[in-house]
């Protein structure tokens, strides 16, 4: 009875550990698609409402879901607080410092740093151009995730049931 109980919790707690692992690839397609959300926000602030950046990011970071919440209400409270001499230093700031714990990957980050660095630099036609090539740059990125998810997260869950499993006849 014991050993069946202890059989159970390995398989379970190396499943879970599977499930937990494998999570990661279901995360990274929807913080992509809910930035893509907030700077198509972000872009009717600025282009059509002629709102200044440090307003639009913050009533972006009002509307939008966590990480980018944090990350727009940081990139707003740096330039409202001049923390910051341009908005090219407070928008990486918010990368660095608000995205830690996002399941970006390195090349997110860089496209997002990418156009921290156009944003505001130019009139406003320019600026519908800028928006229009990242939404294109993250509709690729997004498309790449959801290929990682279909490849990886079915494998994860399989290796943490199977590892437990391993375990357990190494054990019996």
């Amino acid at each position: 009875m014991l050993k069946g109980i202890g059989a159970l919790l390995i398989i379970i707690s190396s499943s879970l550990l599977g499930i937990l692992i494998s999570s990661k690839y279901s995360i990274r397609p929807k913080e992509i698609r809910k930035l893509r959300f907030s700077l198509q926000m972000l872009e009717t602030e600025i282009v059509y409402g002629s709102t200044p950046i440090p307003y639009a990011c913050y009533n972006v970071g009002c509307k939008s879901d966590k990480p980018w919440k944090d990350f727009f209400m940081r990139v707003s409270e740096n330039l409202l607080k001049r923390k910051f001499f341009s908005l090219e230093e407070a928008w990486n700031d918010a990368i660095v410092n608000s995205l830690k714990n996002s399941y970006l990957t390195s090349a997110d980050k860089e496209l997002l740093r990418n156009f921290g660095r156009v944003i505001g630099k130019s009139d406003t036609e320019d600026q519908k151009k800028h928006f229009k090539l990242i939404y294109a740059q993250l509709e690729h990125h997004e498309k790449i995730a959801e290929d990682e998810k279909a490849r990886n997260e079915k494998m994860y869950k399989s290796m943490g049931f199977l590892l437990g499993a391993a375990i357990l006849i190494i054990l019996v």
